[in-house]
């Protein structure tokens, strides 16, 4: 607004100076100094804007050499005279006329921003324009004085910028509803999983729980859980334990996979994995955390299950004094949880297929027709073929009682079976975990006799290498456990070889502070691939095998300072296990 308001003051200036003087005026011009006219020429025609003269018809009467230019005449002088149709298309050429007629006539001023065509290079260019009327002496419009500067690269910036805006905006219109169908899909995400996923501030608060959360925290809505902390929601005990674990994460550590534990409304211990992590703004800034919980109740109550049958089935191995006992009464165990596991399926299978469901239906239908049941019966399409289905219902229901009957009948047998069996076992009982100085031979020979007879049966000779040994402090009910299953293996590894020639040498060696014992078979040999495989719980490769006699022995010979190693060239070259034994023994891990 400034730079037009000092534009106009030129533009009057420079008119007082081109008053013309009636009757000394060459084309309405007055004849001025020679000196000044040239002065002024000289300014006009080097000014970058576009200056010019018209008269009261509008026809130019000065131009500058850049209005010259545009218009594209090669002198100013070729312009004299001549009006804007000359050198504009007549519709654009009789805006332009119309515009100055109003202005003479107003004696107001012109100033806008308009488009022209450059007639010099055919190009659109953007002019700021301002006109203003000429007076002569006395004060009368004799015509107007015009000022245009070329703008259109200004124009185009603006143009450029509105498009890099109008861009701008699009992308940002974009991504924000990118971000908010993200947030969408990530809240769908959280609100399904089935963990626990929560966010608190900096003190502790709740600022988001998912449905698995919300179940933790016995809260029916989340807008119940906003703006709670631990000590609202939990037992004062078990909330300074969160709050603790909470300010180490704010402080910048995380909490990954701790086990963490709650009461439910049942009073039942309630195990999470947990993990925390700081959460933080775009500057870095901790402004509180993002946790994580898992459910593991089953998994924690299965394991302490799983550990407490795991030291009741090593606790009744170690006082059966016995491996090969144990061995058959593990295997006959699993044998009859097998059978006892089939057919407890089958009876919940049964009673899932049942067609007792069927009778809610029969009974609903015969409600609905309690009033009129006679006639219903006898005369109704679908009463009269109900006796007929309850008769057939009846049948079958008859049927799946006896099904289940046997089935449990069969189910309490195995159940019997499985108390004879530990019942026998606990017979062979002894007390274990009481080192004795013993001839590691005689234990050797011991373990040979308990399979002698197994062994006479399959034709497998066993062979003795025995060196000179002292005595060893040893528990012997472990070590008698180990030796007699190795050999028991190894008579296995024998047979399914179906070689004629099958045989098993015990090997007894004093390696100055250590006994090695080696059980030593010409049968299938091991592959390469179950070496590193062999000594863990669960691995088998016998079909009615249970994994738990070498895994078990090699935990029994480390208690001991000892060890159980395996060897091996491969299928069909024979296996070769070795029980190492320190000669000062050392106690048992009880």
């Amino acid at each position: 607004m400034k730079a037009t308001i000092i534009k106009q003051k030129k533009l009057v200036e420079l008119s007082h100076q081109m008053q013309i003087a009636p009757g000394n005026s060459k084309n309405g011009i007055e004849a001025e100094p020679t000196g000044e006219r040239d002065l002024l020429r000289t300014l006009i025609d080097n000014l970058p804007d576009y200056i010019y003269v018209k008269d009261r018809e509008s026809r130019f009467l000065i131009n500058n050499l850049a209005h010259t230019r545009i218009l594209g005449a090669a002198h100013p002088d070729e312009l004299a005279g001549k009006t804007d149709f000359d050198y504009f298309p007549k519709e654009l050429a009789g805006k332009y006329f119309a515009d100055e007629q109003a202005l003479m006539q107003s004696g107001q001023v012109l100033d806008r921003v308009e488009s022209v065509v450059d007639n010099a290079t055919g190009e659109f260019r953007w002019l700021q324009t301002t006109k203003i009327a000429r007076r002569n002496g006395s004060g009368k419009v004799i015509g107007l004085l015009g000022i245009s500067r070329d703008i259109t690269e200004q124009k185009r910036a603006e143009e450029a910028l509105r498009q890099s805006r109008d861009e701008l905006e699009q992308r940002i219109a974009e991504r924000t509803a990118q971000l908010s169908q993200e947030r969408l899909l990530l809240r769908t995400l959280i609100d399904n999983l089935p963990d626990g996923v929560y966010a608190k501030d900096t003190a502790g608060r709740k600022t988001l729980a998912n449905a698995a959360d919300l179940k933790t925290l016995r809260c029916k809505t989340e807008t119940e859980a906003i703006g709670k902390n631990d000590f609202d929601l939990f037992p004062k005990d078990i909330a300074e334990k969160f709050w603790a674990d909470d300010q180490k994460v704010i402080s910048g550590q995380s909490v990954i996979n701790r086990e963490e534990y709650f009461l439910d409304e049942e009073g039942r211990k309630r195990w999470l994995l947990t993990s925390k992590l700081p959460l933080r703004d775009q500057d870095g800034k901790i402004v509180g955390l993002i946790g994580i919980g898992r459910d593991i109740t089953a998994i924690k109550e299965a394991e302490a299950k799983l550990e407490q049958v795991h030291k009741q089935l090593l606790e009744t191995s170690r006082r059966a004094g016995m491996a090969e006992i144990a061995t058959s009464v593990l295997h006959n165990v699993g044998n009859v949880l097998n059978s006892v596991n089939v057919a407890s399926s089958c009876v919940a299978d049964s009673l899932r297929n049942s067609k007792a469901a069927s009778l809610s239906k029969v009974v609903a239908l015969l409600r609905e027709h309690e009033a009129d049941l006679g006639h219903f019966i006898t005369n109704d399409p679908k009463g009269k073929q109900l006796p007929g289905y309850l008769a057939q219902l009846a049948g079958h229901l008859a049927g799946e009682q006896a099904d289940a009957l046997d089935k449990l009948d069969r189910l309490q047998k195995n159940i019997e079976h499985i108390r004879d069996i530990v019942a026998m076992q606990q017979n062979y009982a002894k007390t274990s975990g009481v080192l004795e100085s013993l001839p590691i031979v005689d234990l050797v020979e011991d373990a040979v006799r308990m399979n002698v007879g197994s062994m006479e049966r399959h034709n497998i000779k066993m062979l003795r290498e025995y060196s000179e040994t002292p005595p060893v402090l040893v528990d012997k009910h472990k070590v008698l456990q180990i030796l007699v299953n190795l050999i028991s293996n190894a008579k296995h590894a024998c047979k399914d070889s179906e070689k004629p020639d099958k045989q098993i040498i015990m090997r007894v060696v004093n390696e100055k502070e250590r006994i090695r014992i080696s059980v030593i078979d010409n049968g299938v040999g091991i592959p390469a691939e179950n070496m590193t495989r062999i000594f863990n719980y669960g691995f088998t490769t016998r079909k009615d095998g249970h994994g738990f006699g070498l895994h078990n022995g090699a935990l029994a010979a480390k208690e001991m300072g000892g060890s159980l190693a395996a060897f091996s060239e491969g299928p069909g070259w024979g296996a070769t296990f070795t029980l190492e034994l320190p000669l000062q023994g050392q106690k048992a891990n009880l």
